[in-house]
């Protein structure tokens, strides 16, 4: 019997093996999370690294520069216009760059989707830019992007690597509000006499008038609630005795307000006192009913 060489034998066995092997494992592997929120459908991809015991923010990832994972830059695809901390975002897809800082991180997109992680984009006039602010979490391993809330028409989107984690507000397009019964809408009518919680960029006092418009019940104040918002707005059910804000831009409706809700106190089947309550509870405003 003829008998073959060792190495010849192991170094056929290692050909094999690289042949018939499927396609190199990464480092970082893709992820993909998709959301969708009263019928906006959100779809981030991305590169997934470890930390393995490295120092992050401030030292591999530098301050101040667009970073944006590994790999094929991270992207998101939004199907119909949202609103990402304040920020317009028309419906498209976008690469997604994040620059660091101790306090308060910047937030770009850009429309040049296919980019790799080098290959960081110059500044446009068609790229989105937002601040936001990083928070300590938990612990991930593994670059995370996540959905970690959604209510109605708004939702977190949330970055999280090591014990950094930067939330985002998503607002979207809403659906048809419901509208409330006549006899329900005559109970919140009239004026209101507010004092506003100080540091919300927002005058110290005001009036809130709600009346009918329509068929609708409806609010106006003499200041936007947020910069471009009209200072008239749709009051709709949000649950016992409350109210969401119904904002229009440009004559449209173009969100409804989740994130805080106007809380009202009745007596016999009159509001005599509101105020804005965020939803982590914070009370943003108070009133009570006009004397007039």
């Amino acid at each position: 019997m003829r008998l073959f060489p060792l190495a010849g034998v192991c170094a056929a066995m290692l050909s094999l093996t690289a042949v018939e092997s499927p396609a190199q494992i990464r480092g970082s592997e893709l992820g993909v999370v998709a959301q969708v929120i009263d019928g906006t459908r959100i779809t981030l991809e991305y590169s997934r690294p470890s930390v393995r015991g490295r120092p992050l923010f401030g030292e591999m990832v530098a301050w101040g520069q667009p970073w944006t994972g590994a790999n094929w830059a991270t992207t998101i695809e939004v199907d119909k216009p949202i609103r990402l901390n304040g920020r317009d975002v028309p419906a498209g897809k976008y690469s997604v760059w994040l620059v660091p800082r101790p306090d308060t991180w910047t937030v770009f997109l850009d429309p040049n989707h296919k980019l790799f992680h080098f290959q960081k984009p110059d500044s446009t006039a068609e790229q989105i830019h937002l601040t936001a602010k990083p928070v300590e979490g938990a612990h991930a391993e593994m670059l995370t992007w996540t959905f970690p809330a959604v209510t109605g028409d708004a939702a977190t989107l949330q970055f999280q690597w090591g014990k950094t984690a930067v939330p985002l507000q998503v607002v979207v397009q809403p659906t048809k509000p419901v509208v409330l019964a006549k006899d329900v809408r005559a109970t919140y009518v009239g004026s209101y006499d507010l004092e506003m919680m100080e540091g919300m960029g927002w005058p110290s006092s005001g009036r809130l008038e709600i009346f009918e418009h329509n068929g609708m019940l409806r609010g106006r104040l003499p200041f936007p609630i947020h910069p471009g918002d009209e200072m008239e707005f749709d009051l709709l059910p949000a649950g016992q005795d409350r109210l969401s804000v119904g904002l229009y831009r440009d004559g449209k409706l173009f969100n409804v307000e989740m994130g805080a809700t106007l809380e009202f106190d009745i007596t016999d089947e009159r509001a005599t006192a509101v105020r804005m309550r965020g939803i982590e509870g914070t009370v943003f405003i108070e009133g009570k009913r006009a004397a007039n």
